[in-house]
């Protein structure tokens, strides 16, 4: 499928509980293209591939993403994922979350920087790229180099003298860990083919997850960085619900948020 014109994606984990049977994602795929979206991201979804791939083919919506688990992804072997990669028809996964362990010692970050170098180079000879997506444990700072699990991560890969990691920033997740969206969006570019965009706002004394543009993010800030830094897709993802609002209410909002601000 040839990719939509349309920067914006949503992230199906969002929609998790409701992708659980192929009529339940029929369904919620139907929602997802009454609001605008072409695209979307693939993670959450535990149905097999070739199921995802015949409902985002039936509702004419792209894959411009997936996230696949640690384990999977620094396997000797990698053909379930590239499987499932070329089933969707898509050129870009990221490890959603690391282990604990090494998110907390500066060892086993190396270690994990290496290992994605190895997989990041045999998924490229598939034409698929391999990212990091970030938390905001990756912001605590090691005492062997002085530097945020994330900046030894992303120094580390860039070493490698060939382009296999890439970058999958989350700009809530950055600024809950204490760092700059716009900075890391720099830090990261030309790495970066998608971002994660979810706002940020104190409920209640509270750090909390909200819809993009209802929070204290500066989104006219982090687009124009994203757009200089040519960012292909911006992925909504909203890890739990407002409280008493709707889901597809709040990717909505998102969605209807981001158009305002002029991304297509």
């Amino acid at each position: 499928m040839q990719a939509p014109d349309s920067q914006i994606a949503v992230t199906l984990y969002n929609l998790r509980e409701f992708c659980k049977t192929e009529s339940d994602l029929d369904r919620t795929l139907d929602k997802v293209c009454d609001i605008g979206y072409q695209a979307v991201q693939v993670s959450g979804v535990q149905l097999d591939p070739k199921i995802v791939k015949k409902q985002l083919d039936k509702h004419n919506l792209f894959c411009c993403a997936t996230h696949e688990g640690q384990a999977a992804l620094t396997a000797d072997d990698l053909s379930p994922v590239i499987d499932k990669l070329q089933t969707l028809e898509c050129d870009f996964t990221a490890l959603g979350c690391p282990q604990a362990p090494y998110l907390n010692s500066y060892t086993m970050a190396c270690e994990l920087a290496d290992k994605m170098m190895i997989a990041g180079e045999k998924l490229l000879e598939h034409g698929i790229r391999l990212g990091y997506h970030n938390h905001a444990g990756e912001f605590k700072k090691f005492r062997e180099n002085n530097k945020t699990m994330l900046e030894t991560f992303y120094l580390r890969t860039a070493k490698s003298g060939r382009q296999s990691v890439y970058a999958e920033i989350d700009v809530h997740w950055v600024t809950r860990g204490g760092g700059s969206p716009v900075r890391w969006i720099w830090n990261v570019n030309g790495r970066m083919p998608v971002v994660h965009f979810k706002d940020l706002v104190i409920w209640e004394g509270e750090p909390r997850i909200c819809e993009v543009g209802e929070g204290n993010l500066d989104w006219p800030a982090i687009i124009k960085a994203c757009q200089e830094t040519n960012v292909r897709w911006y992925s909504i993802e909203q890890d739990i619900e407002w409280p008493g609002r709707d889901i597809f209410e709040s990717i909505r909002i998102s969605y209807n948020n981001l158009r305002a601000l002029g991304v297509r």
